[in-house]
């Protein structure tokens, strides 16, 4: 059934200069907003046309949003068999206009064409031993190939390795790679990222099933993200100096450094940290068991009733969802705030690393994908119930 919803149709941008002279862009009103809420926005693919795939991973649905005429239908449903999905993640573009949907549930993608039809699903290749660098630390590398990243310009599919302990007598891993899978050939090896303390999983077993949770209890944790530029470059984005780096092959150019004001963390920021992760509805992955799923829910990971470690300075950025590229090649990364600041704030560097400007959201609000000159932004409302706006890209 397809729903008719109105479309705010404004648009305002302000120009002003932040404090240290740098370009600031205020995106203040959407060019178009769906009016019907998602519970969680995981994937936006702009269509040919401007119609726009929104994937929600809570409600486990994946919608044809046409936000000229408010109008959107279902794509697909959930299940196990064709044209179907469990737990719709990202949308990755692809060359023809489409996209790949991930489906962690079934451990697959799925290909949507330009006209918003499901078509065949694809699973992954078992990834083979990472070359070039399969000594650097002991333990195991897993999970290449279960959360894809980034795509880019030719379809090919970017994933991160994941760092498991080892035995008793072998030292903790210390680099994973990011590994790229060419669909019509292989899996091979792009780049290697140095494994800090937060990137380490807690690991619950029982029998073959095993639980995985990413990282250990800290608050904000500080390690290097990256993302992926149509043309196959990898944007490493540094915390520490912070900057932007670009590797294309054995060839990295890094960007200067960027001068940031320290945050003091603050009882204010440790409330806001407690509050939002209360808000948090964890998602948990099981690994193993017959045909790669387990007979039996997985033991859980229990979460500690521990207040988490507290760094004294805030990090300039923390998780995977801080830092998107654009189709374009522009690297966004979200900033941490001191507590009490409502207003999201993205530094933009460019194809060099060099920051280009600033851009400021509405309240509540975060990027969530982009188009051709768009912007795709979900803003949350007072029951963290999500909007769908879409901007034109300064």
């Amino acid at each position: 059934m397809i729903r008719q919803l109105p479309v705010v149709l404004v648009c305002a941008l302000a120009w002003p200069l932040s404090a240290d002279g740098q370009q600031r862009v205020a995106l203040t009103r959407p060019d178009g907003e769906f009016a019907e809420p998602f519970t969680q926005v995981s994937g936006v693919r702009e269509l040919p046309g401007g119609r726009v795939l929104v994937s929600d991973l809570r409600d486990k649905i994946v919608q044809l949003v046409d936000f000229a005429t408010g109008a959107a239908r279902p794509v697909g449903r959930e299940g196990q068999g064709p044209e179907e999905y469990l737990m719709p993640a990202g949308l990755y573009p692809m060359p023809d206009g489409g996209a790949l949907l991930q489906d962690f549930g079934n451990r697959r993608f799925l290909t949507i064409g330009p006209d918003g039809k499901i078509g065949k699903a694809i699973s992954p290749p078992q990834p083979p031993a990472p070359t070039g660098g399969a000594a650097r630390g002991g333990g195991l590398l897993i999970g290449a190939l279960i959360d894809a990243r980034a795509s880019d310009g030719r379809g090919n599919l970017y994933f991160q390795g994941m760092a498991l302990p080892g035995g008793p007598n072998t030292d903790p891993v210390d680099s994973i790679p990011i590994m790229r899978w060419d669909r019509a050939k292989s899996v091979d090896t792009v780049a290697w990222l140095p494994v800090t303390d937060a990137m380490r999983p807690q690991v619950a077993r029982s029998g073959n099933a095993m639980s995985v949770r990413i990282g250990g209890n800290r608050a904000w944790a500080q390690q290097v993200q990256w993302g992926v530029a149509a043309d196959g470059r990898i944007a490493l984005v540094e915390p520490e100096p912070y900057r932007v780096t670009w590797i294309q092959g054995r060839r990295r150019t890094s960007g200067p450094a960027v001068a940031t004001s320290p945050i003091k963390v603050t009882e204010a920021d440790k409330k806001e940290y407690r509050d939002q992760m209360a808000r948090t509805r964890p998602i948990m992955m099981a690994f193993g068991g017959p045909g790669g799923r387990t007979a039996t829910p997985p033991p859980p990971i229990a979460a500690s009733q521990d207040d988490p470690e507290w760094p004294e300075i805030k990090p300039v950025f923390s998780g995977r969802q801080a830092v998107l590229v654009s189709p374009e090649g522009e690297v966004w990364v979200e900033r941490l705030r001191k507590a009490g600041d409502p207003t999201p704030l993205y530094d933009v560097f460019d194809g060099a690393g060099r920051l280009a400007r600033q851009v400021s959201l509405r309240p509540r609000s975060r990027v969530v994908g982009f188009g051709p000159g768009t912007v795709y932004v979900a803003r949350s409302d007072e029951d963290d119930l999500q909007y769908l706006g879409r901007y034109r890209r300064p």
